[in-house]
């Protein structure tokens, strides 16, 4: 005979814990919020790695970014035959940034630059020289000396300061650059009036005073000369070639035109630096005017002593009408 037992636990059941969490609504499970579910997400998400040999904390940190691959290319070609296509190989989207574009831009302007420099093409061979009467334009393109030169290396101003300071006789200078190579030089000169000759040596002087000697010596004259036995107050006497600026005054030059018309025909007029102006007679005297001021009155005066001492039939050797009020005449050396 089976005999039965109940075994009493002292334990609660888990109906009975049920029915107590019911009656007792303190007591509840906590909850589990939104950052917490997205932690235990991303825990459940990285794999374990197991690394042997390797210090774990030392590892970088891995991004969850995922890096974008670039978009390929694809092309299609359709060939002749119905329903039959080939596909070529995709090709990678290639991206020209700035610097790569800056690179080209600076490595054509410098092949073109080295070009332009070096070419042949745009070298001066000669200068195209326009307005020359007694001047060559082998003489000026000696002074220039351009020749093989790049037509960029060119400056028109500097040449044409430097053409003005080895001629002189140039009243008015331009020079123009044009591409491929030429140099345009447009000259005026300026006209002489007067021949002045001294110690040998003959410069030729334009209506504003301004002397420049004679390139040659085989050209002609003017028919206004002057002898002169000193140099004008405004010339530089230590110079071998008497090419300097403003020669004399231009009251002079009026003065020396003036006197040309009251002295005898093909007669040269004469300078003395302490007597000033003037010129020998045909009868062997000679005169002088000092300055230039009142030099028409000084004309006047002398045509009156000339007249009374021809009147009285004397034959002076000097006449003086330096001093307007104090005129006089010499009878011997």
């Amino acid at each position: 005979m089976v005999s039965r037992r109940r075994t009493v636990g002292t334990g609660v059941s888990g109906e009975a814990k049920r029915s107590s969490q019911r009656k007792n609504p303190q007591v509840r499970k906590p909850l589990r919020t939104s950052a917490k579910r997205r932690e235990d997400y991303d825990e459940r998400s990285v794999p374990p790695v197991m690394v042997r040999g390797v210090d774990v904390n030392n590892l970088p940190l891995q991004s969850n970014k995922r890096v974008k691959a670039k978009p390929r290319r694809r092309f299609d070609v359709a060939l002749s035959m119905p329903g039959v296509e080939m596909r070529l190989p995709s090709l990678p989207q290639v991206a020209v940034g700035w610097r790569l574009v800056s690179f080209l831009l600076v490595a054509a302007l410098g092949t073109l630059l080295y070009h332009l420099w070096s070419s042949p093409q745009y070298r001066v061979q000669a200068a195209q020289i326009s307005g020359l009467q007694r001047l060559s334009s082998a003489d000026l393109n000696a002074i220039l000396n351009v020749r093989g030169e790049p037509i960029f290396a060119i400056a028109p101003q500097q040449l044409a300061e430097k053409l003005q300071q080895a001629f002189p006789e140039l009243s008015k200078v331009q020079v123009e650059v044009a591409l491929p190579g030429e140099v345009i030089v447009r000259v005026e000169e300026r006209q002489p009036i007067l021949a002045w000759k001294q110690e040998g040596r003959t410069v030729l002087v334009d209506a504003n005073g301004v002397a420049f000697p004679m390139r040659d010596q085989n050209s002609a004259i003017p028919s206004l000369v002057v002898d002169a036995h000193g140099s004008p107050q405004m010339i530089d006497e230590q110079s071998d070639t008497l090419e300097v600026r403003q020669f004399m005054p231009v009251e002079m030059v009026s003065a020396i035109v003036s006197m040309s018309g009251q002295a005898p025909k093909s007669t040269p007029l004469k300078y003395d630096p302490q007597r000033g102006l003037g010129w020998q007679e045909a009868a062997g005297w000679e005169v002088y005017f000092g300055d230039t001021r009142s030099m028409d009155m000084k004309l006047k005066i002398y045509k009156s002593i000339a007249q009374k001492l021809e009147k009285d039939g004397i034959t002076p050797t000097l006449i003086s009408v330096e001093h307007v009020h104090l005129p006089y005449y010499r009878l011997e050396h």
